[in-house]
């Protein structure tokens, strides 16, 4: 049991277990018959996301997607699943109700790296206002400032 432990504690093995899970009850969760594409959309973004989030190793706002969408999700399949359940066949249904019960478990795992990447969910961090990033106005470049040193090589010195 300490290896498994050992092995959920590592940040990128949470992010890939997570991927993979998801990945495999959801594509045997749409081997049945859908009445509509919600499913299939929300599950591919959060697929996607998924894959940002391995991707992309240090980004906070990568597994913060991937967490809000999972946390979705659960309502989300709540819902198709009452919505759809007559026109499933009884394999979807399995994959999509146990799909449904690993969410919290993922959503957990997804908090835990969320909060290893430095991110919280403190009042306004996750979309903060009162920080404004400053980019560089490239329509009018700026002057250099003028520096007492002569420009170019000290040709006087050579000789």
């Amino acid at each position: 049991m300490t290896d498994l432990n050992e092995l959920m504690s590592s940040q990128f093995v949470r992010v890939k277990v997570v991927a993979f899970v998801h990945f495999v009850f959801i594509s045997n969760a749409m081997l049945g018959t859908w009445g509509h594409g919600a499913y299939e959309f929300y599950n591919f973004l959060f697929i996607i996301s998924m894959f940002w989030a391995i991707h992309s190793k240090d980004s906070i706002e990568a597994v913060q997607t991937a967490l809000v969408i999972d946390a979705l999700s659960i309502f989300f399949d709540i819902v198709s699943i009452i919505i759809s359940f007559d026109f499933m066949n009884g394999w979807a249904v399995a994959f999509t109700i146990i799909n449904l019960i690993l969410r919290p478990l993922s959503v957990a795992l997804l908090y835990r790296e969320f909060n290893t990447r430095g991110g919280s969910l403190q009042s306004g961090s996750v979309f903060p206002t009162n920080q404004q990033r400053s980019y560089q106005d490239i329509d009018r470049p700026t002057q250099p400032t003028p520096t007492n040193s002569q420009p170019g090589p000290n040709v006087a010195s050579i000789f």
